[in-house]
């Protein structure tokens, strides 16, 4: 189950990783093209396809990272922690007995 988790994890970083850093290199690109040939027409032919590109790519950075943390808290919810299920008590009476009475009144 861990394994699992660490797994969806993972996804959602590496999403996030590659949308942004795609975003960066595709509106980097763009913004040296229109600086580089300082043509207005091809601002006015492109700006479509990049706000499309960078929506698209602004749904995939947030949202995969987004469904897989949900996906995980999910699964904690509803599945046992392995870790305290595999953790053996060291005697069947600490399994069993209650935490001990602490007080925080000060002794004389």
């Amino acid at each position: 189950m861990d394994g699992m988790l660490s797994w969806l994890a993972g996804v959602g970083t590496t999403a996030f990783r590659w949308s942004a850093l795609t975003f960066i290199v595709m509106n980097g690109v763009a913004i040296s093209a229109f600086v580089l040939t300082r043509d207005r027409s091809l601002v006015n032919r492109w700006t479509g396809r990049l706000l499309a590109a960078n929506l698209a790519l602004a749904a995939t950075g947030l949202g995969i990272p987004m469904l897989t943390t949900l996906t995980r808290a999910a699964i904690a919810a509803v599945m046992p922690s392995t870790r305290t299920s595999l953790m053996p008590a060291r005697d069947k009476r600490e399994a069993i007995a209650a935490p001990e009475r602490v007080e925080l009144t000060p002794r004389p």
